[in-house]
């Protein structure tokens, strides 16, 4: 049995312990790099959803997710400090512009430390800009995330091309010729397609045997 509670779908187990007087919350980060990061804010090892979060202490900090009434997309920062020099190198090189991002919000049980029911996704979007502190020890990575509702904001530009029909209808050929169709000459008139038909102000003129005399 669940309950929504301001839009989002609440175990019951959930609410029973969102509403208690104690309440012992963690954060989960699923961020999909080239190879798949799962972190999350406490100690040691979780598993949720098949995965393993890796637990990250004190070292990691999420900015607050806001949320409100209005449709407006709002990003989020994240940052993970006592980063070694040496691995720095796999983040600058790393290709992470425009991959998905997602914070969950979980609680573990006070007494076995595991987790609650399942937590629940405050926010999903795209990675954006990646920035790195660098004191010749360790490092400080602080990755930006925008909204997916940012999706809203971009132009869609769709065009009448084979290619571009190839990537929304693959094997589709309506649109295959469209290329040499706009480079081609084309004679109205001229069964041939040998010479023009020039249009003189009143006459139009051919060679006799393109039907035009």
């Amino acid at each position: 049995m669940s309950i929504t509670t301001a839009g989002r779908t609440l175990s019951a187990s959930m609410v029973t312990e969102v509403t208690a007087t104690q309440l012992a919350p963690i954060l989960l980060a699923n961020l999909q790099f080239s190879t798949p990061v799962y972190l999350w804010s406490g100690y040691g090892s979780l598993g949720f959803g098949g995965v393993t979060y890796l637990g990250i202490g004190t070292l990691g900090d999420i900015s607050p997710i806001e949320e409100t009434t209005d449709l407006a997309a709002r990003g989020i920062s994240m940052r993970l400090s006592g980063v070694p020099t040496a691995n720095v190198a796999l983040a600058l090189t790393e290709n992470y512009q425009g991959r998905a991002c997602t914070i969950l919000f979980g609680a573990l049980s006070p007494t076995a430390g595991t987790l609650i029911s399942s937590p629940v996704t405050v926010f999903q979007g795209k990675m954006d800009v990646m920035q790195v502190s660098d004191d010749g020890q360790t490092a400080q990575i602080t990755m930006t995330a925008e909204s997916r509702l940012m999706d809203f904001k971009r132009p869609r530009e769709i065009r009448y091309t084979d290619e571009e029909q190839q990537n929304l209808f693959a094997g589709d050929v309506g649109l295959e010729f469209v290329n040499d169709i706009q480079e081609k000459a084309i004679y109205w008139g001229n069964p041939n397609q040998t010479q023009a038909i020039n249009w003189d102000g009143g006459d139009m003129t051919g060679t006799e045997g393109d039907g035009y005399r």
